[in-house]
């Protein structure tokens, strides 16, 4: 073909071509979709040393930011050490991957142990008192730049009581008696309510009679009743500790409860508990059979209505103290940092297969799959400092621990991975968002 041919060819054929282009480019549909998604992780808020305690706050890495929720004060200190010592007022903590726990001494007698939390809408707390031994406190804190809006509802033994409003002005919190929001009632029930603002509230019992210290414990705030609850690491009653439930119907149908409880020796339900009916919008308190158990234990309960359940440990040996748990959420992965403790951890779920990775006291890296049927108990040597879990299973596992640190006392620790990814969607620059479809 000659070559002036040739040339004069493709000069025809490449406008022909362009507009197949542009023709295919417009007709077939084209992908609307073009997203990454990027995560990051939500800051949290520990409780302040409240009822005149030392705290303690342990951070799962170092190098993390942290400022302290009062006034107008926004410095932030970078934190080279991953223990730092708390302040009367609430300590924000940046995003990170784990779980920071805040350690509460108070009179060197009545320990709590917390879960920083990032806060939420609906609050529940069940458990506390507000009795004539009563210096419990709520802790509302506003970690926002704004004024905030809240409504705490009380309930007590007998009835739901009127809501209470209240303003947390920006940057600050409020610590309200639990004697003043359900005066003389030692079984209460509360749920905050945040209207508007960043809110977290943490709910401490602690009691004393005259000069005589019984105990301190945080309540872990639960978002919704369940229909099957767990409830694990409890303290096993050979060590001469006694344990009471408490329930919760927020609905307006009464519940038929059934309880089981897993331990190393088998699954038992204690007398009485096979077919409870709890009345709603009452606070229920009933003292569990005293079974000899002399390793941590969990509990699973089951219902026809939803419902809120926890647990409140005494002991008597060893010093008075108590505990509260509360229901948990399923594991996920997760850090925490014991700081120097040493705990016996207990796990929950129809098939338990869960990876724990510790470093130990002289700095050595531990490692352990945790298995079992139904439950599995995991009593690692020593004192501890940063744990990873990892769950090896998509069925839901629940698990919490008994914590023996250097304050002592009783001390109960949900584990909760409160640090949860918060997803948000990336735009794409695209050219073919530009074609007409």
């Amino acid at each position: 073909m000659p070559t002036n041919f040739r040339e004069l060819l493709l000069t025809l054929r490449g406008p022909g071509l362009i507009a197949i282009a542009v023709a295919l480019s417009t007709l077939i549909p084209q992908t609307r979709t073009h997203l990454v998604l990027d995560g990051s992780y939500p800051a949290v808020v520990c409780p302040g040393a409240l009822s005149g305690g030392g705290e303690r706050i342990s951070l799962p890495t170092n190098n993390l930011s942290t400022r302290v929720v009062i006034g107008k004060s926004a410095a932030v200190k970078v934190h080279s050490s991953t223990v730092i010592v708390g302040s009367v007022a609430p300590t924000f903590v940046s995003g990170n991957p784990g779980s920071e726990i805040a350690f509460l001494s108070i009179s060197g007698a009545s320990t709590a142990d917390a879960v920083c939390e990032v806060g939420g809408i609906d609050e529940w707390f069940i458990g506390g008192s507000a009795g004539i031994t009563s210096q419990g406190i709520l802790e509302i804190i506003n970690s926002g730049l704004s004024d905030s809006t809240v409504q705490v509802f009380p309930f007590n033994s007998k009835v739901a009581l009127a809501p209470i409003s209240l303003t947390v002005k920006a940057n600050s919190a409020q610590n309200i008696s639990l004697a003043s929001l359900v005066p003389g009632e030692e079984s209460i029930a509360l749920h905050v309510v945040t209207q508007s603002g960043r809110v977290s509230s943490f709910l401490l019992d602690h009691r004393k009679n005259g000069l005589s210290e019984l105990g301190a414990s945080f309540v872990t705030p639960v978002e919704a009743p369940m229909r099957k609850s767990y409830i694990s690491g409890l303290f096993g009653s050979a060590t001469k500790a006694a344990s009471t439930m408490r329930f919760l119907v927020p609905g307006n149908i009464n519940a038929n409860v059934h309880l089981t409880i897993y331990s190393g020796g088998g699954v038992i339900t204690p007398v009485g508990f096979d077919s409870l009916t709890i009345p709603r919008q009452r606070v229920v308190d009933l003292p569990l059979p005293r079974i000899s158990l002399s390793t941590p234990y969990g509990i699973e309960v089951t219902s026809d209505q939803p419902i809120f359940v926890s647990t409140l440990t005494k002991k008597s040996s060893g010093g008075v103290d108590f505990a509260w748990a509360n229901q948990l959420t399923p594991l996920s992965n997760f850090k925490i940092n014991l700081a120097g403790a040493a705990g016996q951890f207990f796990f929950m779920g129809q098939t338990v297969a869960i990876k724990a990775q510790w470093i130990d006291s002289k700095g050595k890296a531990n490692s352990e799959v945790i298995s079992g049927d139904g439950s599995a108990a995991w009593h690692p040597s020593g004192s501890l400092n940063g744990i990873t879990f990892t769950p090896l299973t998509k069925v839901a596992m629940y698990g919490g621990a008994l914590i023996s640190n250097k304050d002592g006392g009783l001390n109960y620790l949900p584990l909760l991975a409160n640090q949860l990814v918060a997803r948000g969607e990336l735009p794409i620059a695209d050219l073919r968002t530009l074609a007409r479809h």
